[in-house]
């Protein structure tokens, strides 16, 4: 091949390395930073500094066709200077997108914490305000990310000039807006924070759209015992969580309830290793027939003892555990539990019914049903021993699925009993709806019962009522023997309480009861 076709070749190749060079530079310049304009012209100078270097080097040694050599070292210089130039573009526009999308997060984090570390060190007195879009997932996904931030800043500018006062300092960030102001009085800021809801819950219209805020607003005024900004916008946080929970729009910190989330965080953090750790008891109060104390059965009931010696109460644990999703975990274990238990009870003879609770959740899918229908079909369990109770609030939720739920499951055999009756506000109303075995009238009535108040005249009724809707009635709470005497006078069917017995593990629960059977017989024969 002659010196005139290797001569085209690598002016070809040249133009080839110059056009991805001039790219790799074209990508460098157009976005305008100083950076990248020095990193090209450092880069431009290594290869001419080179180049040059190279091609002196030839002259010196007399190399003849340095022509062609040094438009060959030329071409390798740009092609390797062109994809290095190319790759470091690639990277740093990677680095800069990252870095933009989290500044907007970062930077703002830091101007706010930075003012509000100031005011703790200097002990100015300030407030934090904290509005939080709680439908920020809804409005995102109808219209973009970009767009939100876009309402979210349009929303903190309505903030802003609301306020209008220059020692005030208004940051939005992710879906909520922070307000660090100058005041103390609690009446004060309420007031300020309902004029911001009303003016946050008015449509913005964005790109010929209307949007709606949800805001909630919590509110924390600095005290001397917050010594960080992580305390404070912790306690924020607490107050927003509290205003959510209580359904309300504006609420401020309170220490209480400050415990009572980190009591819940607790709990939910045990709750996880409950049942595969085998923490939870079932302890069994005895139900005895109100004319003559005979025993009628059992309400089991869970306990979770703790390794310190102290107990978990249920009032606590279960409404973490519905709101959690962990109670269906509860309910499967309760009902196996009991089920055993139920064969124990029967190899010592006492063939009673043991009543036990089943959570809302439990009603509104099969998962209950399920375990039950298994239990039955393989004749594990006998329907007939075993009374499932319901608490009134939990048929209110939804009251169709209840009534097909709790048909089922009669269907299958098992007796049903609502639990609390007289706590709802639809009571009569579900008696229409829903078919019920039994009645358990609430003991907050049973124990302020006294001939003549309201309360007697509702259980009175309650009794009446029930027995003409062919129900049981079983009462709880019974303490002493007044009640118990008052109960038996208005023909209630059976009584539990602590006049009874108080609630035993199953060991204690079969002794107690053979021994009632026992002085049964010894008061027959006498």
């Amino acid at each position: 091949m002659d010196n005139d076709v290797i001569l085209k070749l690598l002016l070809f190749a040249n133009v080839v390395s110059l056009v991805l060079l001039s790219k790799g530079i074209y990508d460098i310049i157009k976005n305008n930073e100083l950076s990248k304009k020095i990193l090209i012209s450092i880069l431009l100078l290594i290869y001419f500094i080179g180049f040059i270097y190279i091609e002196n080097s030839l002259l010196e040694k007399g190399v003849k066709n340095y022509i062609d050599l040094s438009m060959l070292i030329s071409v390798t210089f740009l092609t390797q200077l062109a994809f290095v130039c190319i790759l470091v573009t690639n990277k740093i526009n990677q680095n800069v997108q990252t870095q933009d999308h989290s500044n907007v997060i970062t930077n703002k984090s830091r101007v706010y914490r930075a003012v509000i570390e100031g005011r703790i060190e200097n002990r100015i007195p300030f407030n934090l305000t904290k509005i939080k879009i709680q439908n920020h997932r809804a409005l995102i996904e109808y219209s973009s990310d970009r767009t939100f931030n876009s309402i979210l800043s349009y929303a903190s500018l309505i903030v802003k000039k609301h306020r209008n006062d220059p020692n005030v300092s208004i940051f939005y960030d992710n879906n909520e807006i922070l307000i660090i102001g100058n005041l103390t009085n609690k009446d004060k800021i309420n007031s300020i924070a309902l004029d911001v809801y009303e003016l946050l819950i008015q449509p913005i219209k964005m790109k010929g759209k209307n949007f709606i805020l949800q805001p909630i607003i919590g509110n924390v005024i600095y005290s001397d015992d917050i010594d960080s900004v992580d305390e404070m916008l912790k306690r924020v946080d607490i107050a927003c969580y509290k205003a959510k929970k209580l359904g309300l729009v504006i609420d401020f910190y309170s220490e209480n309830y400050a415990q009572s989330i980190n009591d819940e965080v607790d709990i939910l953090s045990k709750l996880v290793h409950a049942i595969p750790n085998k923490e939870f008891e079932l302890y069994y109060q005895p139900i005895v027939n109100s004319m003559d104390k005979t025993l009628h059965g059992y309400e089991a009931l869970i306990r979770w003892p703790q390794k310190d010696g102290s107990m978990i109460p249920p009032d606590k644990f279960i409404s973490i555990a519905e709101k959690n999703n962990y109670i269906k975990g509860i309910t499967k274990w309760v009902v196996s539990q009991v089920t055993s238990d139920i064969i124990r009870l029967k190899n010592d003879n006492l063939n009673f019914q043991v009543h036990l609770n089943i959570s809302t959740l439990d009603l509104y899918d099969d998962d209950l049903y399920n375990q039950l229908f298994d239990m039955v079909a393989n004749k594990h369990l006998e329907p007939s021993s075993m009374i499932l109770e319901i608490t009134e609030s939990a048929l209110m939720s939804d009251v169709d699925a209840a009534y097909l739920m709790l048909s089922k499951l009669s269907e299958l055999g098992f007796y049903i009993s609502i639990d609390d009756f007289g706590t709802g506000y639809s009571s009569l109303s579900l008696l229409r709806v829903l078919a019920f075995n039994q009645i358990k009238i609430d003991q907050s009535f049973i124990r302020n019962m006294a001939i003549g108040n309201s309360d007697y005249a509702i259980v009175a009724s309650t009794i009446y009522l029930a027995h003409s809707l062919g129900c049981n009635v079983v009462a709880e709470g019974v303490e002493d023997e007044h009640l118990f005497c008052e109960l038996q006078e208005l023909g209630c069917d059976y009584v539990q309480g602590y006049y009874i017995s108080k609630p035993q593990s199953i060991d204690n629960i079969i002794n107690w009861s053979l021994k009632l059977i026992e002085r049964e017989k010894l008061s027959a024969i006498a």
